[in-house]
């Protein structure tokens, strides 16, 4: 099949993305298909007093003011973290395991998880090395645009992070996040949304941050069941259509897209696709000003097929991958 040539000016416009950003695709948040659990990151949590891997051990817990959670066991002194100021690090897991990136943390609060403990951390700063200086602030000026351009929308919505806060995101989001599918059912009630404020705190418990003004909230607290599906990274418009369902207190199961099969423990339909399901009971809810943060402890786990998963990272740390892909080429 032939192709019609990309108009000149288009061309242009694209060369000019790439000289500048280091890569076309400006997007804030890049789709792709990695193994589960991923292996492109690795998170440390530093600090006076405290060393630790906690690259499946991290979750935002609030977007507005940002919080982040570390879930640690065994081992760890809470005082020498209550009394110093930790920051997460994000490191390449292969090559020269380069710093990628840091986020600066100020101690908030302690939650007690079983045998461990989920500490909140309010952001106060960052650095994103993931490109030349230069070309970060390259694309923070692009998306400082594009939130004035919002903004500028009567539409818009009215959530705004402070620019400090959100250039922590962008780190945050250095390291590959999952994106999930989160089944609730209670009684004639049901619904299935993508979420991926999510992460395991411990070695049962894990979190899920919701924004509090999702449809879906009252349900889950309700329900305090819930059923995570992977997503093979081939459903990912799937699972950006049903980010729709976020709006609705409840769905049909009869109109899903979708075939679906009961879960092994709580009954709850999920789809067929699904890579692994894993059925939760929530144990506690926080409000965390934009966010709920609900706490689970994971009764069931099955894995369903093998296969790349969908996980979300962000522009600045893909234009980082399509520059060593370029150069891997080469």
């Amino acid at each position: 099949m032939h192709t019609k040539p990309m108009p000149i000016v288009d061309q242009f416009t694209e060369a000019c993305k790439q000289a500048v950003f280091g890569s076309a695709n400006l997007h804030q948040q890049c789709a792709i298909g990695l193994r589960d659990p991923q292996r492109e990151v690795s998170v440390w949590l530093n600090g006076p007093g405290v060393c630790r891997d906690v690259t499946d051990r991290n979750v935002m817990a609030a977007a507005q003011p940002l919080t982040l959670g570390v879930g640690l066991e065994g081992g760890c002194d809470a005082a020498a973290i209550r009394r110093s100021c930790p920051s997460l690090e994000f490191r390449e897991r292969g090559g020269k395991h380069r710093l990628l990136g840091k986020i600066n943390l100020r101690p908030l609060d302690e939650i007690p998880l079983g045998e461990g403990q989920l500490y909140l951390f309010r952001a106060r700063g960052c650095r994103n090395y993931c490109l030349s200086r230069a070309r970060v602030w390259a694309h923070y000026t692009y998306y400082a645009y594009r939130q004035w351009r919002a903004r500028a929308r009567a539409s818009a919505s009215t959530f705004r992070m402070v620019a400090s806060e959100l250039r922590s995101v962008f780190v945050f989001y250095i390291c590959p996040r999952p994106v999930v599918l989160v089944s609730v059912s209670d009684g004639n009630l049901a619904n299935i949304f993508p979420m991926d404020l999510i992460g395991p705190i411990g070695a049962r418990h894990f979190a899920l941050a919701l924004h509090s003004t999702s449809a879906a909230v009252p349900l889950i607290e309700r329900s305090l069941r819930i059923a995570l599906s992977s997503i093979p990274v081939e459903q990912t418009a799937t699972a950006y259509k049903l980010g729709e369902n976020h709006k609705r207190p409840s769905v049909d199961w009869a109109d899903a897209p979708f075939a679906t099969s009961p879960s092994a423990a709580f009954g709850i339909p999920v789809p067929r696709f699904s890579l692994r399901v894993r059925e939760m009971r929530i144990e506690a809810v926080r409000d965390l000003g934009s966010h709920k943060l609900f706490l689970a402890n994971t009764v069931e786990d099955t894995q369903w097929a093998e296969g790349l998963q969908m996980f979300l990272v962000h522009g600045i740390y893909q234009a980082r991958r399509h520059h060593a892909l370029r150069e891997a080429t080469i």
